[in-house]
């Protein structure tokens, strides 16, 4: 609607020519008398003239006149209102969402014991089994000082080591209902992977150790399995013998194990933790118990999670009295946070030593879980 049809809805109803002639007249008169008035007033009444004036004019368009009598006078000056500018729209800028705090390694340790804790294993039926398949990739050393081929831990050293090589083989445990029933298991052919340093002293001890691995092995009877850190116990004796208060595991392990290099207390209890874990077996609260006894372990860090995945990297220093060196050890531990099922571990030694990439672990295994009707 414009200004016109305003003025027109608002005007008063004057009947007659002339009668809208004698408003008209008397509004010019008005304006002239204003003309005359000191500025101030003028202002303070501004705008109720400005709408009489409206009004007077309407009144005389509407009587059809022109020129009102022979009196001449200047037309009241309008000061027109500027209109904006059509620009951009306005849009309120959004107020950012604090950043989320990283979480830490205790952290994620304590929400993989609550996941653990409320996961319902699967209940099996008559001749069901549940199948842990793992991928084990091994690193083998050449070091000049050993003289022959070895691991790093077992006498060979990344540090000095002048040449190294990747074996990965891949099998399957298969858990009864009754964990203390038969289990079975079966091994794959192994699989030759990188070679660092030395390429040909490399190829030479790769060869030699994928002899050494023998060939594929179809399935067998066997007991629950070990931990190469366990002696003479398999893994149900300790989830048997472990006591579930968080501390006292870690007190229990560390007699267990008994004495060691300087500084690798922790390490070698969480070395323990991380393999019983990535059995995926035994009961929830036990499983909830090795987290929260984990999370209590100095030195965790993690990573950002990745398909609802976390891992979590545990850094301890062995320190060697007879030499008077350092060296860095790392185990990481890969955990699915809705279930606290472990999908990979790894192991590195004297890391960031040596030719052999940090990246490339002593030994890493990755994990699969499900449930079968019957054995292979």
């Amino acid at each position: 609607m414009d200004i016109f049809e305003k003025v027109q809805q608002t005007r008063p109803a004057i009947e007659g020519e002339e009668e809208n002639l004698a408003a008209a007249r008397a509004l010019l008169l008005m304006e002239i008398q204003r003309q005359r008035e000191p500025a101030s007033s003028r202002a303070a009444r501004r705008p109720w003239f400005i709408a009489a004036g409206a009004l007077g004019a309407a009144a005389a368009v509407t009587a059809g006149v022109l020129v009102v009598s022979s009196i001449t006078a200047p037309a009241p000056p309008v000061e027109a209102v500027p209109t904006r500018v059509p620009g951009p729209v306005l849009v309120p800028s959004p107020v950012p969402s604090p950043a989320p705090t990283p979480m830490t390694g205790p952290e994620v340790l304590l929400g993989a014991a609550n996941a653990a804790a409320g996961f319902t294993p699967p209940v099996l039926a008559p001749g069901q089994y549940l199948r842990r398949a793992w991928t084990i990739s091994t690193l083998g050393l050449f070091d000049p000082e050993l003289g022959v081929p070895g691991m790093p831990g077992y006498g060979a050293s990344r540090a000095t080591a002048s040449s190294g090589w990747v074996i990965s083989r891949s099998g399957a445990d298969y858990a009864p209902a009754d964990l203390r029933s038969q289990w079975y298991q079966e091994w794959g052919s192994p699989v030759a992977g990188g070679v660092y340093g030395d390429q040909a002293q490399g190829r030479a001890g790769q060869d030699a150790g994928m002899q050494a691995y023998g060939p594929a092995v179809t399935l067998f009877p066997s007991d629950a399995p070990y931990l190469p850190e366990s002696g003479a116990e398999d893994v149900l004796w300790f989830f048997e013998s472990l006591p579930r208060d968080p501390a006292a595991m870690v007190v229990w392990i560390d007699d267990y194990l008994g004495p060691d290099t300087q500084d690798w207390a922790e390490g070698k209890v969480g070395w323990l933790l991380i393999g019983l874990l990535s059995q995926n077996v035994g009961d929830p609260e036990m499983r909830a118990a090795m987290y929260r006894a984990l999370s209590t372990l100095p030195g965790s860090t993690v990573g950002v999670e990745h398909d609802g995945r976390r891992t979590v990297t545990f850094d301890s220093h062995l320190a060697f009295s007879e030499v008077g060196e350092r060296s860095l050890r790392r185990s990481t531990m890969t955990i699915d946070m809705a279930t606290g099922l472990v999908t990979e571990t790894t192991d590195t030694s004297e890391v960031g030593e040596g030719t052999i990439p940090s990246d490339v672990p002593d030994s890493r295994m990755t994990f699969e879980m499900s449930v079968v009707d019957s054995l292979p």
